[in-house]
């Protein structure tokens, strides 16, 4: 009986624990919310650069090191166009349009710069409050091949942008407020990869990014202030300057990865990544993501991938992927992914994302 009751007790206690972490992410800005919903990436739909498994041995890996591991026997370019999707059920959109450039040789590794801009359409969305993101991504690496059976590589990476957020202000007892927020956010990251005991791959990647965030908080309605000592009441007009709430936001990121290779049309991948993120005026959260997807070549070029991803905060979601190679000189690829951006379902709704890409190798 003493068992029993322990037994119910630790699982009402292992329930409890993501209801818990949840609540208190929750209660995290919108922004730093945003942050690492941004960072989530789809791994199995290989439609964007850095979005494969950090042990898949392509360009699309978010390990910069196995992004490096083919190296062709004659220098190879390949240009890449991309564009997004987002639509929420709270009646936003947003819309993204990377493209890229690689480069690539046998003893020379791979060179790649992508740029990616990205907007909100719709951002008052069905509730009349705004949630809105803008931003252009720049994006540099290098990486090459130590030997026969692994490579090495880093990303660098620059964002700039706003975000606009609307909310009621506890503070201000309840009045509607718009917090714009203006960021520049340098990055890097560094990541190896093997495939040392096929047909196994593994990888590994870490990175580190220094956002700086300047905002302006202005109230949306006429607001009422007593002034001391007599009370004089001033009226605020909407628009007014109410707060400058600036910070610096700090984020770490490790991912690891394992690969294995059931034949030679058939992989399956599973995923690990730890993300932490601190600002000096916000406090700190930390998120671990897991994730297992498949890809498997079906003939005539055709390739098919999915997969699934856990959160630490009881979020799941789902992808899928159909890629289309007829010869060496070009491919597309075109994936879905439902919720898509948990970090933000209660400001935004669910997201499902659409993405396609097309890519010329010559």
């Amino acid at each position: 009986m003493i068992r029993r009751r322990r037994a119910r007790r630790l699982l009402c206690l292992l329930l409890l624990v993501p209801a818990v972490a949840h609540a208190d992410f929750d209660a995290l800005p919108f922004e730093l919310r945003l942050f690492l919903a941004v960072d989530r990436q789809s791994n199995y739909s290989s439609t964007l650069a850095r979005q494969a498994s950090v042990a898949a041995l392509e360009g699309a890996s978010v390990n910069p090191g196995a992004a490096a591991w083919r190296e062709p026997a004659r220098p190879t370019t390949t240009v890449t166009a991309s564009f997004v999707a987002a639509p929420s059920t709270g009646g936003r959109s947003v819309i993204a349009a990377p493209v890229s450039l690689r480069w690539q040789a046998a003893g020379r590794g791979t060179i790649a710069l992508a740029y990616a801009y990205t907007e909100t359409r719709n951002a008052q969305g069905d509730d009349g409050l705004a949630q809105a993101l803008r931003s252009d991504e720049w994006l540099g690496s290098y990486g090459r091949r130590l030997d026969e059976h692994s490579a090495i590589g880093f990303t660098l990476r620059l964002t700039s942008g706003t975000i606009v957020s609307d909310s009621f202000a506890a503070a201000l007892g309840g009045e509607p407020v718009r917090s714009s927020t203006r960021f520049m956010s340098p990055d890097v990251s560094v990541g190896y990869a093997t495939d040392a005991t096929a047909p196994f791959t593994f990888g590994i990647a870490g990175g580190y990014g220094r956002t700086r965030a300047r905002t302006s908080v202005i109230n949306l309605a006429p607001l009422f202030v007593a002034l001391p000592p007599a009370g004089t009441i001033v009226v605020l007009p909407p628009g007014s300057l109410v707060a400058q709430p600036d910070d610096t936001i700090f984020t770490y990121a490790l991912r690891a990865g394992v690969g294995v290779h059931l034949d030679a049309a058939t992989a399956v991948y599973l995923d690990a990544t730890g993300l932490r993120l601190r600002a000096e005026r916000a406090g700190a959260q930390n998120l671990g993501r897991f994730a297992l997807g498949a890809e498997r070549s079906a003939g005539n070029g055709w390739i098919l991938r999915g997969g699934v991803g856990v959160d630490t905060i009881g979020q799941v979601n789902w992808s899928a992927g159909l890629g289309y190679r007829p010869g060496p000189s070009f491919e597309a690829q075109f994936a879905l992914q439902t919720n898509a951006a948990p970090e933000v379902n209660r400001d935004i709704g669910r997201t499902r994302l659409v993405a396609g890409s097309l890519a010329w190798i010559f």
